[in-house]
Order: C-alpha cells, then sequence, then structure tokens
C-alpha cells in the first residue's frame, strides 16, 4: 500500500475529496477492487496553529506527495501553506508528482535551483491522472530502465548474444555495492576513532588544568565532536540512500537473470519478520554516533549545573 499525500488550495477540495482521491483508489475497470493507493488526508476542525503539525506527520508517512494544480495554486498566501508542504516532502525525499488541473502557471515553490549548474529544475513530474495511478500501481518496481535503447531495439535472438556481458556487467555494479559496505565501515571506523580520542583528551585535560579554562577546553572539545558527529550522521544517510539505489539496480538486472536472489531475499526477510518493525542498517549505524552527542550533551549541560552551583553557593 502507498501512502499519497495531496497538496492542494482551499478552492480545489471538493474537487480532490470528490474526483481525485476516489479515482487515485480505484483501479480501472475495476470498481470494487481498491489500488495499492491509500489517500492521507488532513482532519477538519483542526486548528491553525496545529495544521503545520498534522501535515508534517502525514508527509512523513507518505511515499508520494501529489500537488494539485489550480486557479489560485500561485500567490504569497500559497508559498506559506502549499509551498511549506512541498518544502517539507522535498525535505524528506518523497516522490513528487504535480497534476495540472488547467494550463495553469506552475508556481515556484515547484522548482529548484541546482547547485552546480544554477538553472530552475521541476520538483517532481508533471502527470495526468492515469499517469499518476500508473506509477503508483508500479511504485515499489519503479520506472527505471537499466537498459540502452539500442538494446531494447534488438530482436530477443540479439539480446541473447549479450548475455555474458549482461552477467559481467552485474557482478561489477555488484562488486561496487560490496565497496561501498566497506567504504561505509572504514568511516565507521574513523568517526569512532576520533570521538574515542576527543573522550580520552577530554579525561586527560580534566586532570592537568583549573578553572575557569577547564570549563572553556571541555565546551570546545564536547561541541567539535558534537560538529563531527552531525557530519557522521549525514554521511551514513548518504551512504543508505546510494546503497538503496544500487539494490533497486541489481534487482532490476536481476530480471533478466535466471534467478532473482536479492528480490527473494527480502521476501523471506519479510516473511520472518512477519509484524515486527524492520530497523535498517543505516539506522543501527547511526544510533552510534548518536550516543556519542548526548554524551557531550550530558558532560556540558552537567559541567554547567555544577559550575552554577558552586557559583550560588558562593
Amino acid at each position: 500500500m502507498v501512502n499519497v499525500f495531496i497538496v492542494h488550495s482551499g478552492n480545489d477540495s471538493n474537487y480532490v475529496k470528490e474526483e481525485l482521491e476516489p479515482a487515485l483508489c480505484e483501479k480501472e475497470g475495476s470498481p470494487n477492487e481498491k489500488s495499492s493507493a491509500n489517500v492521507l488526508s488532513l482532519k477538519s476542525g483542526v486548528p491553525n496553529c496545529f495544521w503545520k503539525v498534522e501535515a508534517r506527520n502525514k508527509i512523513k508517512q507518505a511515499q508520494v506527495v501529489l500537488v494539485v494544480i489550480g486557479s489560485d495554486a500561485n500567490g504569497e498566501s500559497k508559498n506559506k501553506t502549499m509551498g511549506w508542504e512541498v518544502k517539507q516532502a522535498i525535505k524528506r525525499n518523497k516522490q513528487i508528482y504535480i497534476l495540472n488541473l488547467g494550463n495553469y502557471k506552475i508556481p515556484k515553490y515547484l522548482s529548484s535551483v541546482d547547485r552546480f549548474t544554477k538553472q530552475e529544475n521541476p520538483v517532481g513530474k508533471q502527470l495526468s491522472i492515469e499517469e499518476i495511478k500508473r506509477h503508483i500501481e508500479n511504485y515499489s518496481k519503479g520506472y527505471y530502465n537499466v537498459f540502452s535503447s539500442e538494446y531494447e531495439k534488438m530482436t530477443q535472438e540479439e539480446k541473447l548474444t549479450y548475455k555474458e556481458e549482461l552477467l559481467e556487467q552485474y557482478k561489477m555494479f555488484q562488486k561496487s555495492s560490496e565497496d561501498l559496505v566497506a567504504r561505509r565501515q572504514s568511516v565507521n571506523s574513523f568517526y569512532i576513532s576520533v570521538n574515542s580520542a576527543i573522550v580520552a583528551l577530554i579525561g586527560v585535560l580534566m586532570g592537568v588544568i583549573g578553572l575557569p579554562t577547564k570549563l572553556y577546553v571541555l565546551i570546545f572539545m564536547c561541541a567539535t565532536g558534537m560538529i563531527l558527529d552531525f557530519s557522521w550522521i549525514g554521511i551514513l544517510e548518504s551512504y543508505g540512500r546510494l546503497n538503496a539505489a544500487k539494490m533497486k539496480v541489481i534487482t532490476l538486472i536481476e530480471q533478466q537473470l535466471p534467478v532473482i536472489l536479492y528480490d527473494v531475499e527480502w521476501q523471506v526477510m519479510s516473511d520472518k519478520l512477519n509484524n515486527k518493525k524492520y530497523v535498517s542498517f543505516t539506522q543501527s549505524e547511526k544510533r552510534i554516533p548518536r550516543i556519542f552527542i548526548l554524551i557531550y550533551a550530558v558532560a556540558i549541560i552537567g559541567l554547567g549545573a555544577y559550575f552554577l552551583f558552586q557559583f550560588l553557593l558562593k
């Protein structure tokens, strides 16, 4: 089931409720069979001061964010509402689709500036309702093609002559995924060593220097450690996204091979998990820098409270 969050203006509420949501949640030609779409809607009557909290939670749960462009989707007020929701979707790397209800101008909040080319690019694909439904139905598979246009034009007999090349490319790409895991482990070892050195250095310095230098050194060392750990978390997230993309490509290549090992491995693991929550390696690895951040924060707060207590006693 793919969770879909719809960003729209108040004037398009009736269209979204009466036409768009039923269309997304019903398979074409099968009125009694529900599709894989599950529309997440904001509760009516929510106070204005809380709508952002609810919208943020819905966007977190969604895999797809659909932006409806109507006659009043532009303007400063919509930038503060619809634009804010789009920014939340971009921040969380959600798949964004755009549904234009007419030949309306695409708002600026639906484009971003490329850091390298400095050109504005759309943040999502502009599709029809039928195309959006097909994308949702095939969300888990993805609309990706690993084969070149020349290969696609070949006959089945001609494609068979490239089986060896396909297998070699598959092996090379699989190895690149394994190398990525090895590099990630090296990064983890480096940051663990640095944090251990900082903690050890703090312990040594606390015993050889006096006040108030001790407080300044502790704050500086802990702040440095926290900055490094936030950087560590960012690198782990980048490695996690890159590895997930590699696994998707490997799965697509396996569809042209006799066995689909990685796809079946995931199915077996999913069956064993049953209703248990799966925790990815990336999420598990991020616990380590978070523990170091907590240690540094407790050290700063604890020493600060101690000196404040000493000051009050005087």
